[in-house]
């Protein structure tokens, strides 16, 4: 009986470090942890003369000795629009690795010439190239108002009788194309709202739910000097089938009473210099009146409102508010369907 003992016991030591010796590595490698960065192939792009418009876009390829934290980084010369693309692996492959010519921050990109820039994170060195766009890309989506034919002949505009009111059609800082809609002015009563448009909408073609369901547009400020205090844009969307515009004594839609059901969300506070765009599902709209179902149907939206509001500068509210200028001003205002437009 010792005699087997003895024998099995060298027979599982050898098993055991056999077994030990043939288990595969997990974790990374030794040259991702301690191995110097270098650049096998560096980068390359599949056109360097993309037209977005008919469809193109344009691939990237590098390649490194191990995996790394990049960002690709391409930047209009003439606009400033910048589109970011960031990635941890050991090569940037061109299938997957692609630009349609959608930006991360607007201005959007235009007919120019951009820088590309790759960084590794912790590494010194830039990989860079050029391109030329071409033509830009087209946005899908349902259109609401871009101000290139000049205010909507539907829409109805209302605006405080003020100082230095701006509720129309400027050209000198647009967002997209030549036109946008200027909306603000000075605040000098004892009231939130400046003013506002007010356009009508039919979507009854839309399927999606309210989750998937976005509000887009440009807000600009900013550009004049000194920012109003609390200065917001407030927007509603109304559900009421009732007529847009049937009693013309009022001083906009008939859609937004307050006994129809209607949805509001606040881009607040407006706080920044030049333009953002900004991405709003429907549902993150609050119930703003109860008279309806109150639930949230893209399907049965009828009107849209985009008003202009900042804190008073009466009655000790917001004094300083006395002598700025309110700017929340819009263009490119459009709906989209399962992402938002900068999604795209």
């Amino acid at each position: 009986m010792r005699t087997v003992q003895y024998f099995l016991f060298p027979l599982a030591l050898c098993i055991g470090f056999y077994a030990c010796s043939t288990e595969e590595f997990e974790g990374p490698s030794i040259v991702n942890l301690l191995g110097a960065f270098a650049v096998v192939d560096s980068l390359e792009l599949t056109t360097a003369t993309p037209d977005f418009s008919a469809g193109d876009q344009v691939g990237f390829s590098a390649t490194f000795n191990k995996d790394v934290d990049w960002t690709l980084r391409i930047e209009g010369t003439a606009s400033g629009s910048v589109k970011l693309i960031s990635g941890y692996s050991d090569a940037l492959e061109p299938s997957a690795v692609k630009w349609n010519g959608n930006t991360s921050q607007v201005p959007f990109f235009t007919t120019e010439d951009c820088t590309v820039e790759l960084t590794i994170l912790d590494e010194p060195d830039t990989m860079r190239a050029q391109l030329t766009v071409l033509g830009t890309r087209s946005y899908e989506g349902i259109p609401v108002a871009d101000f290139e034919g000049g205010i909507p002949e539907e829409a109805l505009v209302f605006h405080q009788f003020s100082q230095n009111m701006t509720f129309d059609v400027a050209q000198d800082a647009p967002l997209m194309g030549a036109n946008y809609f200027k909306m603000g002015g000075r605040m000098g009563w004892n009231e939130w709202m400046l003013g506002q448009i007010d356009l009508p909408l039919d979507l009854s073609a839309v399927t999606v739910s309210a989750e998937n369901f976005y509000l887009n547009l440009g807000v600009l400020s900013g550009l004049d000097g000194a920012l109003a205090t609390d200065q917001y844009v407030n927007i509603l969307l109304s559900e009421s089938p009732a007529a847009f515009n049937d009693d013309l004594s009022n001083n906009g839609a008939d859609v937004f009473q307050t006994d129809m059901e209607v949805y509001k969300y606040q881009i607040r506070p407006v706080d920044w210099l030049g333009w953002q765009y900004v991405s709003i599902p429907y549902s993150a709209f609050d119930v703003k009146s109860q008279g309806g179902d109150n639930v949230r149907t893209p399907a049965d939206i009828t009107g849209i409102r985009l008003q202009c509001q900042s804190c008073p500068s009466a009655n000790a509210n917001c004094p300083e508010n006395a002598d700025v200028d309110v700017r929340t001003d819009i263009d490119f205002v459009m709906f989209t369907e399962n992402s938002s437009l900068l999604d795209q």
